[in-house]
């Protein structure tokens, strides 16, 4: 809950600036958990071409979805086209709606188990093949993308190339990383976590999972003006890392890119 208080402060600055990618913009979304596509060229209900790989984007929490909602998938497709190079599909779980749905943090939690398998369902819907998909979970969002590649693994015998959280909060991994045992469920898992005190993860040790430690340049003012967290910055430098592929990991890690295919 942590975050969503954050998210309240935040609204203020929702437009990047200074360069920085929006990343939250004012306008309510309802939506409860539905897959859209932010693929260039494409409009947002049309089906992915099973053809390519995909990446997919889950956001984490909005306390006040009808106020502000995230961007992110859309800056995720925006930076992809000014890298170039072979196509994509770029889609969002859009939870933004349904992100907080009690004051108790469990009930949130169980909440984002549940959309993470009909998030497997949705992805299994579509028709494009796990294997050549890469979730990237921000937040409470690492609940919903460890549930879903966990729900395609156990559920339907599917393995995701590649599960990317961005700064998971501390307290979320005892669910991601043993409940849903995140380490084993996609060839390659990756921890980015963003310390204190404006981020909220830690390194993982845990047996299959790759951690890297994101700095941001204002951790403290962060812990002021939540747009300037750390939090917030592992996005913004994930992001920085898909439309550049000469900066050092993050997507230019992803299995999907460096080999060109799953």
């Amino acid at each position: 809950m942590a975050t969503c208080v954050a998210l309240l402060v935040a609204m203020a600055a929702a437009v990047g600036g200074d360069g920085r990618p929006a990343l939250l913009r004012f306008g309510g979304d309802p939506s409860r958990g539905i897959l859209v596509n932010h693929t260039v060229g494409m409009r947002p209900f049309d089906a992915p071409n099973p053809a390519l790989p995909s990446l997919v984007f889950i956001h984490g929490c909005n306390a006040a979805p009808k106020v502000v909602h995230f961007t992110m998938g859309r800056r995720l497709a925006e930076a992809l086209a000014r890298r170039g190079g072979s196509p994509f599909n770029v889609l969002e779980w859009d939870w933004n709606a349904a992100t907080v749905v009690s004051l108790n943090g469990r009930a949130n939690e169980a909440s984002a188990v549940e959309q993470g398998r009909r998030l497997a369902a949705a992805l299994l819907r579509s028709g494009i093949p796990p294997a050549r998909t890469h979730l990237i979970g921000h937040s409470s969002g690492a609940i919903v993308a460890a549930s879903a590649a966990r729900t395609l693994l156990s559920g339907y015998g599917h393995s995701v190339a590649q599960l990317t959280l961005l700064d998971p909060a501390a307290t979320y991994h005892g669910l991601v990383f043993d409940s849903l045992a995140a380490g084993s469920s996609a060839r390659l898992v990756e921890n980015a976590w963003a310390p204190g005190p404006s981020g909220y993860g830690h390194e993982v040790a845990r047996a299959g999972v790759w951690n890297t430690r994101v700095d941001g340049p204002t951790p403290y003012l962060g812990a002021l003006a939540p747009s300037l967290s750390n939090h917030f910055h592992v996005v913004e430098w994930y992001l920085g890392t898909v439309a550049d592929p000469r900066l050092p990991g993050g997507f230019n890690t992803s299995l999907l890119f460096a080999a060109g295919r799953p």
